[in-house]
């Protein structure tokens, strides 16, 4: 194997800029200090004691709890949008302009709303991250539903299926690449939004932990709870959404 592949598949060019972007943080904190920037090593002895302490899956849980609330509810709600602008256009064009009005409303907005609606509660995250999440999902499938291609139902009516058979064999796996596409970028921007949220009236998750942090002047725990968030994110794209992606190209 050539040392070009093999740069490649170590992810060589990867590593060395990594390395310049810890060389070039840590003589940063040394300029500026450990409370404007903390050094790449006290984030990591940070890490290790939420580790160790088990805070860390005290908050990750709270928080990865409200997103499946409402980013769960997000999909199903999303999918049964999709189901009506399949059967009907007039129903297509009613979810595309409500979805272009939720994608224009800011989380700013959701989030005064869901406090004055649910209070200092953990309903407050939950609704904000299904508002938020809905359109990007929803949109997603109906796109999928727009894109079946049409020569196939036409195949599926000489093969005389009924209208159920047609859904399973041709809509279904027509449109699951667009869903899996819709929940990965959603899951994303659930996280983000729910941890915004967290920051108003909750006691536990991630956002409320590194708002908690920056209140008592430990910057480097808002860095280490930044790290966590990073971490879930890479661990569902991988674990998660990456494999299901698979599963669905090898069952179409």
């Amino acid at each position: 194997m050539s040392a070009r592949r093999w740069a490649a598949r170590l992810h060589v060019p990867t590593l060395a800029v990594a390395a310049l972007v810890f060389a070039g943080w840590t003589l940063l904190s040394w300029r500026y200090g450990a409370y404007v920037l903390p050094s790449p090593w006290a984030v990591a002895r940070g890490f290790v004691d939420i580790l160790l302490s088990g805070e860390i899956w005290k908050h990750t849980g709270a928080s990865l709890y409200r997103i499946a609330v409402g980013f769960g509810g997000a999909v199903g709600v999303a999918v049964l949008l999709g189901l009506a602008a399949f059967l009907s256009r007039v129903a297509r064009d009613i979810v595309r302009d409500a979805l272009a009005v939720l994608n224009a409303t800011s989380v700013f907005v959701w989030i005064v709303i869901s406090i004055i609606w649910f209070g200092l509660s953990n309903w407050a995250p939950i609704f904000t991250t299904f508002m938020i999440t809905l359109p990007v999902v929803a949109a997603n499938i109906v796109e999928g539903v727009e894109n079946v291609d049409r020569r196939l139902l036409e195949m599926g009516d000489v093969y005389r299926l009924n209208g159920r058979e047609k859904f399973v064999a041709i809509v279904i796996p027509s449109t699951l690449p667009y869903l899996v596409a819709g929940m990965k970028v959603g899951f994303g921007l659930a996280l983000k939004v729910s941890v915004v949220a967290e920051i108003f009236g909750v006691t536990s998750g991630i956002g409320y932990i590194m708002n908690y942090s920056r209140e008592i002047l430990a910057t480097q725990m808002v860095f280490v709870w930044a790290l966590v968030m990073i971490l879930v994110m890479m661990a569902t794209d991988k674990l998660v959404f990456d494999a299901v992606s698979r599963r669905v190209a090898r069952w179409r």
